[in-house]
């Protein structure tokens, strides 16, 4: 146990031209429900049916209706190493399985916004795979497709280095030139530039039992202005107001100020974790799209 992640994504469901409204939404998962499909053109050609929408439910979520359900593949066969002892061997062997990796999501679709479990391993695919099998599961229907994309922008970024309590700060910038930046982001630039620096990536963590705030005037702020003119690429993670960690990932960085601008425009992955101790699985959803909730009204009322 200890703290389970989920990806906070923006969703939609459409057939055709309509986007569906939320008893739409709920009446395809339910027809979707249990139906194997193919996940891609060679499973399809190879007629490997493993992917699976399953358990479908209506919840109700700090007064906004809530849907949860879960994906996932079945394991048909796999390897299983067995020793010998007497004989000092491992041998290999292929064995009928059954069993099921999956991951849960919930949605809120008053708010197009999705929740869904990131974890990855034995019993589990990770989000992004689950994702992309929820998409193949939604696109059997005829005429049915989905779009999940990633929750931060820009914008979440700036937000989470102003109100977060910041445990981890990572980045990579490079000197300006020839674009102009704020005094404390030149000042670094100028040190990077007497030095031959061309390039810094790093990662900035507090001390001992602390946590980090961007100052004004500290190299937090030195940093992000040089990302936010173009010259490098950053990520934060931390604790939100209400008590929930989460991370916003740093994007790849190119050195071309122009391609790394078009990198930055890009959403991308918004990750929490919940504290999973002494929590029932439900509760673990519930507090998962509580947050996803909270996160929504507070980014409507800015």
């Amino acid at each position: 146990m200890g703290q389970r992640p989920f990806l906070f994504c923006r969703y939609s469901l459409t057939v055709g031209d309509e986007q569906l409204g939320p008893t739409a939404q709920f009446n395809l998962l339910s027809e979707l429900q249990g139906q194997p499909v193919a996940h891609g053109p060679k499973a399809e050609e190879e007629r490997n049916f493993d992917t699976l929408l399953m358990r479908p439910q209506k919840m109700v979520i700090d007064r906004h209706a809530a849907f949860f359900w879960s994906v996932g593949v079945t394991i048909k066969q796999r390897l299983r190493a067995k020793y010998h002892r007497a004989t000092d061997t491992i041998d290999l062997e292929l064995i009928n399985d059954g069993s099921v990796r999956f991951n849960d999501f919930i949605a809120v679709p008053s708010l197009s916004v999705l929740a869904v479990d990131d974890r990855a391993g034995e019993l589990h695919l990770g989000g992004k795979q689950a994702i992309n099998r929820f998409r193949s599961v939604v696109r059997t229907h005829e005429g049915a497709d989905t779009s999940v994309v990633f929750e931060a922008t820009p914008d979440e970024v700036r937000k989470a280095l102003r109100s977060w309590n910041l445990t981890r700060f990572k980045f990579t910038i490079q000197p300006n030139n020839p674009r102009p930046v704020s005094r404390l982001s030149q000042e670094l630039s100028d040190l990077f530039k007497r030095d031959g620096i061309g390039q810094l990536t790093g990662s900035a963590q507090p001390k001992a039992g602390a946590t980090m705030h961007m100052d004004d005037e500290g190299f937090i702020t030195a940093a992000a202005g040089l990302v936010e003119a173009g010259y490098g690429q950053m990520s934060v993670a931390g604790r939100t107001a209400d008590g929930i960690d989460a991370e916003i990932k740093k994007p790849r960085f190119d050195r071309d100020v122009l391609k790394n601008e078009k990198i930055q425009e890009r959403p991308r992955e918004l990750r929490v974790f919940i504290d999973d101790e002494d929590l029932n699985e439900e509760d673990i959803v519930r507090t998962a799209g509580r947050a996803m909730i909270k996160f929504h009204h507070d980014e409507t009322e800015e």
